[in-house]
């Protein structure tokens, strides 16, 4: 049995963690709005996928410590295994869909008469992001 103590620092390091992981997603999605708005110059990164759904895979992980705030008892071993699937399928989902999602965007930013820009985009790690536009003069200038 836990303490009360521990159990209110774990209620407010979930609380902590879901609103970490909820804004991560929702910058995700923000920027997956970005691209679907066909700018003129795109900084495309896969990764973005990843952000959209990090509260998905982040929150069976996190529901581990329910029982702990709620009961003052561990999670059951049997309930563990079944969050950790869970959270194992999601990631698998959520990497196939980043690799799918890529794939179609950047085939969609080719249709549409986008060039890919030489070299890397400003701020982005190498290999990291691929800078798109409209025109090939765009690429110097942003």
């Amino acid at each position: 049995m836990y303490p009360l103590k521990q159990r209110v620092t774990a209620f407010f390091g979930v609380i902590f963690f879901l609103a970490i992981s909820a804004g991560i997603s929702y910058l995700g999605i923000f920027k997956l709005c970005e691209y679907l708005s066909y700018p003129d110059v795109v900084n495309f990164s896969f990764w973005v996928t990843f952000a959209a759904a990090f509260f998905l895979f982040f929150s069976p992980l996190l529901a581990m410590i329910f029982p702990v705030i709620f009961t003052g008892k561990q999670i059951t071993i049997a309930s563990g295994k079944k969050l950790l699937k869970t959270t194992f399928v999601i990631l698998g989902l959520t990497v196939l869909g980043m690799f799918i999602f890529s794939e179609r965007y950047t085939a969609s930013l080719m249709h549409k008469g986008y060039t890919e820009c030489q070299g890397i985009p400003s701020g982005w790690m190498p290999g990291m992001a691929k800078k798109y536009a409209i025109e090939p003069s765009l690429c110097t200038q942003h």
